[in-house]
């Protein structure tokens, strides 16, 4: 009997114990401080409907060298049964790409961490810790040439790499990006728009995804337009199929003659069946010796090389020889 009591009273100590025990708060519950208007209050998570680890076909988005632009990579991710494909994402996000594309660039911060990535309606929220904050973008960027430019294209790139790479997969209208500051007291968790440093104040709204800076071959043809138009040949050479290309300094010297460019305007293209090859429409405005502007209409052909759209060098020789 005694020994029975014992055990109760050892069972009534460890419930009291675990009740007392302080749990993490979970921040998407703390951003419930700030309205979000217009979301579903049911919180479920985009888990993989398998009791296995699932493989998730997925496009991942990083920046191409050191171009205003995303490119994507195909990857084959190994998701756990308790994780969401989401969370996978994102996560991989914060890894440098794969040793197959040396010419994407990594733009989540080193010290960026993933707290948690939760589905509401058609909003996700992806919560980060402060690290997402320590992007090396310097107090005074813009006193400096360089980065009055660079600052606000690299924090508007951070968050399309996430935001594009998340709705490549499932169509999200909205991703909001919440950051957990662990040693500050925060009404709201949601990202202040003093982030993207373009003058624009207040909470951050859900953000839509942005085809302006991904890779596709329409904006790879207008990229490669606007290098010609402005005989920027190390912006074109990237542009360039390596199979053929010579060396820069002998690339510049070849278009030396090349016809200028005066005006141009892109359509959407089309993409072959095979994914391999599109063809872009472009109409030229290109300045002949009297004065004269011709106005060309041309199929600009693409060629996905390693998930980059580009030009073979024989194709810019004759396009420019138009």
């Amino acid at each position: 009997m005694k020994k029975g009591l014992l055990l109760l009273a050892l069972a009534t100590v460890l419930l009291l114990l675990n009740g007392c025990a302080s749990q993490t708060a979970d921040p998407l519950l703390k951003n419930e401080a700030t309205d979000a208007p217009g979301l579903a209050m049911n919180l479920p998570p985009a888990l993989v409907g398998s009791d296995e680890a699932g493989i998730a076909k997925v496009t991942l988005y990083y920046r191409y060298l050191d171009e205003p632009m995303l490119a994507g990579e195909a990857r084959d991710l190994t998701v756990p049964k308790d994780e969401s494909v989401e969370f996978a994402i994102v996560q991989a996000l914060t890894e440098s790409p794969s040793a197959g594309h040396s010419d994407l660039r990594r733009l989540l911060p080193a010290g960026t961490q993933v707290e948690s990535v939760v589905s509401r309606g058609n909003t996700l929220f992806v919560t980060f810790n402060s690290g997402f904050l320590d992007d090396g973008i310097p107090t005074q960027w813009a006193d400096d040439p360089q980065w009055k430019t660079e600052a606000p294209l690299k924090r508007w790139l951070i968050v399309q790499s996430i935001v594009a790479s998340v709705t490549e997969y499932h169509p999200y209208t909205g991703i909001q990006i919440l950051v957990h500051r662990i040693d500050e007291d925060q009404n709201s968790l949601r990202l202040d728009n003093a982030y993207f440093l373009n003058g624009a104040t207040g909470l951050s709204e859900p953000i839509a995804r942005d085809e302006t800076v991904l890779l596709t071959a329409g904006n790879t043809a207008e990229m490669i337009l606007l290098a010609w138009q402005q005989r920027d040949d190390e912006r074109l050479y990237r542009y360039v199929m390596d199979d053929g290309k010579p060396p820069l300094a002998s690339f510049s010297e070849n278009l030396q003659n090349r016809a200028g460019l005066k005006d141009f305007s892109v359509s959407g293209g089309s993409v072959s069946v095979s994914g391999t090859d599109a063809v872009v429409t472009v109409s030229l405005k290109i300045p002949g010796p009297n004065g004269e502007i011709s106005v060309i209409t041309y199929p600009l052909a693409l060629i996905r090389d390693n998930g980059i759209w580009k030009i073979t060098y024989s194709a810019l020789q004759a396009l420019m020889e138009l």
